[in-house]
């Protein structure tokens, strides 16, 4: 699948844009303010008023713990622990899957250390970004993400995003995807693409 027919069918299962667009201007600039927090800071907002949480939760913008209400999330980031584990200049948090972690690099303007794995050799994944641009890449340079494109339910934190995954090369790639149409995959350079204009517009 390219790029545009992927951001398509992802805007399609979660439209976090479309779904920021229809917020109060009060709510709308909450949420850029969580989002910025996590990228300048590596954590939550603080003293955010209960009802405007519940409100951006209601729209899957940001993840609260189940039992305390307390913001733990808002895609890209996480402050519960992933597979995917995201370190910022100052701090250390978490990305809700493989694709939301190399966005937060360019999209926010930051440097990021990632460290993952394969999900299907297990084998560590490392990917050093500065910003817009890519500092290493660990163990090779082909590494790939995978999508299983499935349905977001309430919150796709806990099903879509489980299903975006690092996969170590290209052969590695294809023989998860085997001949499931239902399974996309791209190079780590389309992946960064396709990530970047997804979230980017979050911010403006």
């Amino acid at each position: 699948m390219d790029i545009e027919a992927g951001l398509n069918k992802l805007n399609s299962l979660l439209p976090l844009k479309a779904r920021q667009n229809l917020l109060s201007p009060e709510l709308k600039a909450l949420h850029q303010k969580i989002l910025r927090n996590f990228a300048d800071k590596g954590q939550a907002l603080d003293s955010v008023e209960p009802q405007q949480l519940e409100a951006l939760n209601k729209d899957d913008l940001v993840v609260l713990d189940e039992k305390t209400k307390i913001l733990t999330g808002a895609y890209p980031f996480s402050m519960e622990k992933k597979i995917h584990h995201v370190e910022l200049k100052n701090a250390e948090l978490y990305a809700m899957c493989a694709f939301d972690a190399i966005s937060i690099a360019p999209v926010f303007s930051v440097s990021t250390k990632i460290t993952s794995h394969c999900h299907v050799t297990k084998e560590p994944v490392e990917i050093e970004q500065d910003a817009n641009n890519v500092i290493s890449v660990r163990p090779s340079n082909d590494i790939y993400i995978g999508i299983k494109w499935q349905s977001t339910g309430s919150h796709a934190a806990e099903s879509l995003c489980m299903e975006m995954v690092f996969l170590k090369d290209k052969t590695t790639a294809e023989l998860w995807k085997g001949d499931n149409d239902n399974i996309d995959i791209y190079p780590l350079d389309a992946a960064l693409e396709f990530a970047v204009k997804y979230f980017r517009p979050l911010l403006d």
